[in-house]
């Protein structure tokens, strides 16, 4: 501490949306205890979920998709925010559904791996991380109308210990990576 003070005893000034929809943006102005004044630009992102959904046989379904802002395909889990009164386990298993055409085996419940921030200089995002194990094919993904349509979406099958061996190679990305490694005490 440098004695001028915390952001967390800074008075906010004001609140403005920068960008509303289909991300929303936004800048609060503050006041720093000893008197500066700062912006501070972030995403503001609804809860979210990702879901680590492995087969009986032990392999997991992942989505691979195009991602414009990296300029790639990656590789990943299913994944995305809740609607308003939908519970988080509501919404993990809506988006497996949508996104893998899979869904859990009769009789069996989603287990919840945790909740993680993601990008905390960046967005005020939370994930909520469940373990579905096992899954069944519903048939094919159905994706969303609104953008996913855009992503070129597939999905892939590998196995659990093959995934893990991808971290850092295949996998790449910080939310995928920590789902699989918090599921991976659950799978036998």
């Amino acid at each position: 501490m440098t004695g001028l003070g915390s952001m967390r005893d800074a008075e906010l000034l004001s609140t403005e949306v920068l960008v509303d929809k289909p991300k929303r943006f936004v800048r609060e102005q503050l006041r720093m205890p000893d008197g500066v004044e700062i912006d501070w630009y972030y995403a503001d992102t609804a809860e979210s979920v990702m879901v680590v959904p492995v087969t009986a046989a032990g392999t997991v379904i992942l989505v691979q998709q195009y991602r414009h802002n990296l300029k790639t395909d990656t590789l990943e889990l299913p994944a995305g925010i809740s609607t308003v009164g939908e519970s988080m386990a509501a919404a993990a298993q809506r988006e497996l559904v949508e996104e893998t055409g899979h869904a859990l085996s009769a009789g069996v419940n989603l287990q919840p791996l945790g909740r993680l921030y993601a990008l905390p200089s960046e967005t005020n995002k939370w994930i909520n991380f469940f373990l579905a194990y096992p899954v069944v094919s519903t048939g094919t993904a159905e994706w969303d109308t609104e953008i996913e349509r855009y992503f070129d979406m597939s999905t892939v099958e590998v196995p659990f210990d093959e995934a893990i061996a991808s971290i850092g190679t295949r996998i790449t990305g910080v939310e995928t990576a920590s789902a699989l490694m918090m599921a991976r005490p659950h799978i036998r």
